[in-house]
């Protein structure tokens, strides 16, 4: 019925060089849950958390172990720089590193990417990150910021390539931490994956969206051609297109069902548990609650003992629904994706 529809839609934070680990945020709760993604199903099952990274740092081998000769020795004064928010110098020192270890050492370029990616410089980030993997393979964090320099340049892209790289690349390095043994990266990396799949949600959005608009316009065009249509009718005929490939203008409405809500926070539940009145909250917040205001339930004041379950069916809705929205991983109204955080 409509000419051009059958064509419209073709189509770190810092991680520093001698540490070991890098360390998911920390446990405070921000406006948002860490992904329910996680081999980890509970975290109140989990392992001991690693220290945090002001701790790492300071058990860091110092300056004075090195020689100015030596490619740690600038690299820890890139990392220092680093820290200082001076990239300028940081990727100085790393380049300095790398010419004194002849471009040997894999961490040495991750470094350097980081800072690169850290002052904006998303090409040369991403060929020091891709080096750096070709030196090791293995390197969780160079696969890291490969991804993450990947989700960064596919903001400004008229294409979603690099973001679905980026999601490749952020799996790698998941997917590594099992055979390494770093199973406590895989929270902070889901994060990373999930914001990447939500980014490309919203580019398939505006590639859509950017279609249909010059679908409207080619089909005005062919309107305004037909000698046998009044005013009136070419307007009928443009509204029932619009309507059939939807319109590009249109406001979209986002709505997380409230059972996947914690009634306390207000946002979707990572580690949902019930207590002994039926009700189910994000873990932490119904400690803090019975911590603070004793053992009542937070909605009913309903009084309940200290004892409650994972609630298992939540948490796998929850998991569903973002397979399947994943723009409501870490929402807020009126958010943009060029906010997005790598």
């Amino acid at each position: 019925m409509f000419p051009f529809v059958g064509n419209l839609f073709r189509n770190d934070f810092p991680l520093f060089l001698f540490d070991d680990h890098f360390i998911p945020g920390p446990g405070v709760r921000v406006r948002v849950p860490r992904p329910p993604y996680t081999n980890r199903q509970f975290r109140d099952q989990a392992p001991k958390k690693p220290p945090s990274l002001k701790l790492m740092q300071s058990v860091r081998k110092p300056l004075k172990d090195f020689t100015e000769n030596q490619g740690q020795y600038w690299a820890i004064l890139g990392d220092e720089q680093y820290e200082k928010g001076d990239f300028f110098n940081a990727i100085t020192h790393y380049s300095k590193a790398i010419e004194l270890t002849e471009g040997t050492e894999s961490a040495f370029f991750r470094c350097r990417g980081l800072a690169l990616k850290q002052a904006g410089n998303l090409d040369p980030a991403y060929r020091d990150a891709i080096t750096a993997i070709e030196l090791d393979d293995k390197n969780i964090k160079a696969h890291l910021l490969c991804g993450q320099v990947l989700a960064e340049r596919g903001k400004s892209s008229d294409n979603t390539q690099d973001i679905e790289a980026a999601i490749i690349r952020l799996t790698k390095a998941r997917t590594l931490c099992a055979g390494q043994k770093k199973e406590y990266y895989e929270d902070e990396l889901s994060k990373y994956i999930y914001r990447a799949k939500k980014l490309l949600w919203y580019k398939n959005q505006e590639i859509n969206n950017k279609n249909k608009r010059v679908a409207i316009e080619n089909y005005k065009t062919y309107l305004n051609q037909r000698q046998d249509l009044n005013t009136e009718q070419k307007q009928k005929e443009l509204e029932g297109f619009i309507n059939s490939i939807g319109n590009p203008d249109q406001k979209q409405e986002y709505d997380i069902p409230s059972y996947l809500i914690c009634k306390i926070t207000l946002e979707l539940m990572e580690n949902p548990v019930v207590n002994d009145a039926g009700q189910t909250y994000e873990r932490d917040m119904l400690i803090e609650a019975i911590n603070k205001n004793g053992p009542s339930d937070p909605t009913t004041r309903q009084p309940i003992s200290k004892r409650f379950y994972p609630n298992v069916n939540v948490k796998q809705a929850t998991q569903d629904f973002l397979l399947n929205n994943p723009w409501a991983f870490e929402f807020q109204k009126g958010e943009e994706y060029q906010t997005i955080e790598f």
